[in-house]
């Protein structure tokens, strides 16, 4: 894979180094100018073209003037600017995002895409933030809809969808030329050129490289060892065959290295080592889309993609992952007051996994183990949903459902009822109730957890004589979720607008971990104790062998638990050269179990209990351009998963200005408000806090 990636790269810089000197292309000023927010058109909610208005959910647009605007330099950076999306830096190249609560850097109820192709991992029903990227000024939009969506997008669209949307070869023609450098970047260089095939369609090729710097160490410890660098290419091609037929096909090559402070599980004190570890990565993927207008205003899309990736993480496993998906939907609009999605669709993971020792010293514990090397998965799912216009244009009723069915699961129905209602053309009223599942991981079905328990553990009310192990194993079903919502979309004038939401989600089957004190050991000389007391691992005979106890935890879904929450965004266009963002989410969650000795895998204190952020964007003219972000995350505090973490303020600045109109360059400051901070810890302690400072960051777009 990295020859193929390297190979490809000199050909891909080349071409596109060849400008068109044809073709005048610049930014536009003020992308969204006056138009509505409530306006902008969306997909992901019902899988059909949609206002933000029409949608029965708590959905919010990211456009691409938004991202460019904000300085983002990766995917995280611009979902920061979506209200109610928790997203909290971990290291260079780590992250931790959710949408209502359960945050962390394997967090697994958030269904991510990429042009409708899923990216979360099976190996813990989540997403390598790290792997996850593209060039930012082809990103159309980004839809973000906060609550479940499963009943369209299946399992794991637990807590929100995430629905990155690029442009279409047609609107990418031309060069594209994007060059950034900071005190925390070596440097970040996009490229891209669109042609077009004469009375066929439109193709773009593309690549990116870029190098992060290490960031600091918290608690004294110096320079970290999280350097981060990333190289990938790819292209899309956008045809029309025939005035009914739209065909997308696409694909990429990526490789990456990505530098860890890993706090590695060790048996001798304090039970940890810092080390530097690099984890390696490569892959690609390749997708076809094909789309046809039938009569009636009907249509009918199919879709279907096969990805490769591969990862060597150290002390964690390595791991290889072939997927290939299908999935076809017909839209039928010939009965009155109809508005008919069906679908139906399959997926296949064939995986290896194993042990990676690349770079440990001797004496190192594995973080995961697994009972099987491979392992095939298999996924059916139809799905079913009606728009019913019950008052044209004025109330309209949806329901549907998705049916999955997993290998080792029965068939799992995913209800979905909501009810909007529009009195006149600025205000929509809207409510749902909808079912959605959290499939077991592969760490869930086979897999062991080793991790070092924090100092402040408490078994029965005490703390431990000696530091602890805990290793955690089993096998789960999947978890449940009933969730409630009702929102509100206001235009109060003209360009103000309020969007508002409550919700409450009720879950069951929540993982858990369930131990006994008469099933210990202690380490390293694994010796099973039989007294509680702990007494037999530290008689002077073994003192100085048995540092140790090891919690040996069985997987379970003993946990039931409420979180509720409220979210509201304002954005007023107070003119033509001014306009104002803000948002404000408040979430809270409580779980419950009457089994004994059980603690719960799902963290209450991740999340913080008050999030809010105001942007401030300023366009006095076409040459220039000025975004202030300020935000506000509140304080975390979860014992068992090692989070406390002061609440704070920080802002980031971007000045823009064009000195022709295919040249722009830009300064960005990051974290303006406070000194380095702490965002997050992982949740597995597997890695160094790092601490998140102020940065700038220079950058020239040009683009013909």
């Amino acid at each position: 894979m990295r020859t193929y990636v390297r190979n490809a790269c000199p050909f891909l810089m080349l071409s596109l180094f060849h400008l068109c000197s044809g073709a005048q292309v610049q930014e536009p000023f003020l992308e969204l100018g006056l138009q509505e927010v409530l306006q902008l058109e969306i997909t992901s909610v019902s899988k059909k073209p949609q206002t933000i208005s029409q949608a029965a959910a708590a959905v919010f647009v990211i456009t691409g003037d938004d991202i460019r605007r904000a300085g983002a330099q990766n995917i995280p950076d611009a979902l920061r600017l979506a209200p109610g999306i928790n997203v909290a830096q971990i290291s260079s190249n780590a992250w931790a995002i959710s949408a209502r609560g359960s945050n962390g850097r394997f967090a697994n109820k958030l269904l991510v895409m990429i042009d409708g192709r899923s990216v979360y991992s099976p190996l813990f029903s989540g997403v390598f933030w790290d792997t996850q990227d593209t060039v930012l000024a082809d990103i159309d939009r980004i839809e973000v809809i906060r609550g479940p969506g499963a009943s369209l997008w299946g399992a794991n669209a637990v807590n929100g969808v995430i629905n990155i949307i690029t442009k279409s070869a047609a609107a990418t023609q031309g060069s594209l030329i994007d060059v950034s450098v900071g005190t925390t970047t070596q440097g970040n260089v996009s490229m891209r050129y669109g042609g077009e095939w004469q009375g066929v369609g439109h193709w773009r090729i593309y690549g990116k490289t870029f190098e992060n710097k290490a960031l600091d160490l918290a608690n004294g410890l110096g320079k970290g060892m999280d350097s981060w660098r990333q190289q990938r290419v790819g292209w899309r091609a956008d045809l029309n065959p025939s005035g009914q037929d739209a065909v997308t096909v696409q694909g990429e090559l990526h490789q990456g290295s990505y530098g860890e402070s890993a706090l590695l599980n060790s048996l001798s004190p304090p039970g940890n080592v810092l080390q530097g570890t690099t984890q390696s990565d490569s892959g690609g993927h390749l997708l076809a889309r094909w789309q046809r207008d039938l009569p009636s205003n009907n249509s009918l899309t199919v879709q279907s993609y096969f990805e490769h990736t591969r990862r060597d993480w150290p002390a964690h496993p390595y791991y290889r992952l072939d997927t290939w998906d299908v999935d076809a939907q017909y839209r039928h609009r010939e009965i009155k007051s109809h508005d008919i999605v069906l679908g139906a669709s399959f997926r296949q993971n064939s995986d290896e996994v194993r042990t990676s020792t690349t770079g440990l010293p001797s004496g190192i514990e594995q973080y995961q183990t697994f009972s099987a090397d491979h392992l095939r998965t298999r996924m059916w799912s139809m799905l079913a949903q009606d728009d019913i216009s019950l008052i044209a244009d004025k109330l309209i009723l949806t329901v549907g459902s998705k049916f999955e069915k997993y290998e080792e699961e029965s068939l799992k129905p995913l209800p979905n009822v909501r009810l909007m209602w529009m009195p006149d053309d600025n205000q929509t009223f809207w409510t749902s109730a909808s079912k959605a599942i959290r499939t077991p991981s592969r760490i869930d079905r086979n897999g062991t957890t080793r991790s070092l328990l924090p100092s402040e553990f408490t078994l029965n009310g005490s703390s431990l004589p000696r530091p602890g192990f805990m290793d955690v194993s089993g096998k789960t079903t999947s978890e449940e979720l009933w969730a409630y919502e009702v929102g509100w979309k206001h235009r109060l004038a003209q360009g103000l607008t309020l969007d508002t939401s409550v919700y409450y989600n009720d879950y069951k089957k929540l993982r858990s971990g369930s131990f006994s004190t008469n099933n210990m050991q202690c380490l390293p000389a694994y010796g099973i104790i039989s007294s509680p007391a702990y007494a037999e691992c530290f008689v002077p005979a073994l003192a100085s062998l048995n540092q140790y106890l090891l919690l040996q935890a069985t997987l379970l879904n003993e946990y039931t638990g409420h979180s509720q929450g409220i979210e509201a965004w304002l954005d007023w266009q107070a003119s033509r050269e001014h306009r104002l963002q803000a948002s404000a989410s408040r979430y809270s969650m409580k779980v419950n179990t009457t089994a004994a000795n059980a603690y719960s895998l799902e963290s209450t204190g991740s999340s913080p209990k008050w999030t809010g952020s105001l942007r401030w964007s300023y366009t006095p003219s076409k040459r220039s351009e000025t975004d202030v972000i300020v935000r506000y995350v509140g304080a975390l505090n979860d014992v068992l998963f090692g989070q406390s973490i002061p609440s704070y303020t920080t802002a980031d600045m971007r000045w823009a200005w064009h000195s022709s109109p295919e040249v722009q360059w830009s300064v960005t400051g990051r974290n303006l408000l406070m000194s380095r901070h702490l965002e997050f810890t992982s949740e597995l302690s597997d890695t160094a806090r790092s601490l998140i400072g102020p940065s700038v960051i220079f950058g020239v777009r040009v683009q013909y």
